[in-house]
């Protein structure tokens, strides 16, 4: 039996609500040996959950843990009572709203007694019958201590989320009413209405419909019941929530029914794509974009099992996994997630076995994107093209985008201070961008400008467009493009991939590119890398004139971007006492580190 908490092995644990989470909470307590009392207001519920294995329906006099797991509407007078008739009990209730409760128990003599928590697990299926034992293990659980909720208390709950395998954060309820609504309550509200869009369209339209749809309307099967309770119980936030996503609709459906609205449009794919990248990947931290090997699964028993087997015995992970089913298809097509230096090792073995491989990566490995990210005069540039030439990758310099972009809004006689008329500017330039590393360019309108946008002038400048939001949006959404086609096998690398360096590169631009770096200097070295290549001379006239112009552009883009501080899941290299060589050889050993897996 694993280690269990004392105070949950010292007397029983009383369950109050047999529903998905109570009986899945119970049936994790009597796997690791506690002794589980159940009730319910429904007999046939409490009794299901008993068959089930979740504990014994029998009364109980004095348990050491209460777990109220009913709807949020009717958790405050269960707490109550429960506080009440077991005096000795610690109290805990797993809604998923907080503030409601919390001010709800207030004035309770016994308030010191309860702790908020709140699992965030759950499925579309509800009731007993769709209970799991391990359906919390890895999954948030969220506990929220009351204003008079003891230390000893929180212990104990705290204690309990970890018993059920839970990754253990705490909140005050406020924060919590306030997350939940953005990453649980708005998402179930938006996949019912896509749902219900479907209700007048013809039966030959949706058999049409393939993963996209399936995905967003997963969790439209959800328990009406029980989620008008819970959105009732968080109105306030949830519809904090849907007022902005109400705005950005109209504008859109105005975008739409204007023949000129494509900026608009275009904004809200690419701030969809900056929303989806703040989402924590697998294990946490930045998320990862992962080759996807697709398999053709004949449609009979022990069919997906033996797919498993084999990949197991090809010796690769999968890091996710999806099943889609055609229309009237025999056979489903199984979508595995790996490793991109992986993905052509997989489809090789699968094949060798007898399975049928659709999109596969016959020509080569995996497109490589390396991206590498720091402050001014950190080398990144120097070493990004070196890097790219050796490699045999494009390159892309970011930073001379907003470069090109300030020599054209010059250009136009456009004020830089003038944000708006400077990004409409931004959204009609003509730029061409050579992505060869060793004669990299960049054409305006026919010209060529490379050496402009260089100019010690122009860099004075730069950091009034750099830092304009909605310069940096499209930039951002082009700089997605550009790579996105460097990845294609028609490209200048011929899809080798691609080596993209400068600011938001490793956060927010290519959060999933297979390697990322910070790279940075100390001060001393970035001015003098800086005045060389600027002033070619470091003496102390020309560090003087280089240091206004190198601290004060990473001091105004810090205000828009982070680039000081490497992010999860990406590398630091301090290149104060290294040479151009030993950084490139540093960047080509991790990215063989990544590519072996």
């Amino acid at each position: 039996m694993d280690f269990v908490s004392p105070a949950l092995t010292n007397s029983p644990v009383l369950i109050i609500g047999t529903g998905l989470l109570g009986t899945s909470i119970g049936l994790r307590l009597r796997a690791l040996g506690v002794e589980v009392h159940l009730q319910d207001t429904s007999p046939v519920a409490a009794n299901l959950a008993q068959d089930l294995g979740a504990g014994t329906t029998a009364p109980v006099t004095d348990p050491s843990v209460v777990v109220v797991a009913v709807p949020p509407d009717v958790t405050i007078p269960v707490i109550s009572q429960a506080l009440d008739q077991y005096p000795h009990a610690i109290v805990t209730d797993v809604s998923s709203v907080k503030s409601k409760i919390a001010c709800g128990l207030q004035s309770h003599p016994q308030a010191s007694r309860w702790v908020g928590s709140h699992p965030m697990a759950g499925k579309e299926r509800s009731g007993a019958i769709a209970a799991d034992a391990d359906l919390f293990i890895g999954r948030p659980w969220v506990v929220v201590p009351g204003e008079q909720s003891s230390a000893v208390a929180v212990g104990v709950i705290r204690d309990l989320a970890v018993d059920m395998g839970g990754a253990l954060i705490t909140m005050d309820a406020a924060d919590h009413d306030r997350a939940v609504a953005v990453v649980s309550h708005v998402p179930q509200i938006m996949s019912s209405l896509v749902a219900t869009s479907l209700l007048e369209e013809q039966t030959t339209s949706l058999e049409l419909a393939g993963q996209g749809l399936r995905d967003v309307t997963r969790i439209a099967q959800s328990d009406p019941l029980l989620w008008t309770s819970i959105i009732s119980e968080n109105r306030v936030e949830i519809s904090r929530v849907l007022k902005n996503i109400s705005r950005d609709l109209y504008a859109l459906i105005s975008a739409i029914d204007s023949e000129s609205g494509l900026d608009v449009i275009s904004h809200v794919i690419a701030d969809g794509n900056d929303g989806v990248a703040r989402i924590p990947g697998k294990h946490g931290g930045a998320p990862t974009r992962y080759a996807e090997v697709i398999v053709l699964v004949p449609d009979k028993p022990a069919e997906l099992g033996r797919l498993f087997s084999e990949v197991g015995e090809i010796g690769i992970n999968i890091e996710d996994f999806s099943l889609e089913h055609s229309p009237q298809q025999p056979a489903g097509r199984a979508m595995l997630s790996v490793l991109p230096a992986n993905a052509h090792e997989l489809e090789v073995g699968l094949e060798q076995r007898g399975w049928q491989i659709i999109n596969t990566s016959r020509k080569g490995a995996m497109p490589l994107v390396v991206a590498i990210d720091g402050p001014s005069g950190s080398g990144k540039s120097t070493v990004s093209r070196m890097f790219a030439k050796k490699m045999r990758l494009a390159y892309l310099d970011t930073g001379a985008m907003y470069r090109a972009a300030t020599w054209w809004a010059l250009h136009q006689g456009i004020d830089l201070d003038d944000q708006e008329a400077v990004y409409q500017a931004t959204l009609s330039m003509p730029l061409e961008i050579s992505l060869d590393p060793e004669n990299p360019r960049f054409i305006c309108a026919g010209h060529d400008v490379s050496a402009e946008i260089r100019t010690s002038e122009l860099s004075k400048v730069v950091s009034k467009v750099a830092t304009n939001l909605d310069v940096r949006a499209n930039m951002k959404a082009r700089q997605r493009e550009i790579i996105a086609q460097a990845q294609k096998p028609d490209s200048f690398s011929h899809g080798r991939g691609i080596v993209a360096e400068g600011r938001d590169i490793t956060t927010v631009v290519a959060p999933d590119a297979h390697v990322r770096v910070l790279l940075t200097a100390s001060e001393e070295a970035r001015l003098r890398r800086r005045a060389l290549e600027v002033r070619g001379s470091d003496d102390a006239t020309t560090l003087a004139a280089t240091r206004d112009e190198v601290l004060r552009r990473d001091r105004d883009d810090s205000t828009v971007s982070e680039f000081m501080t490497a992010q999860d899941g990406v590398t630091t290299i301090d290149s104060s006492e290294l040479t151009i060589e030993q950084v490139v050889n540093a960047i080509e050993t991790l990215t063989t580190e990544v590519c072996r897996g």
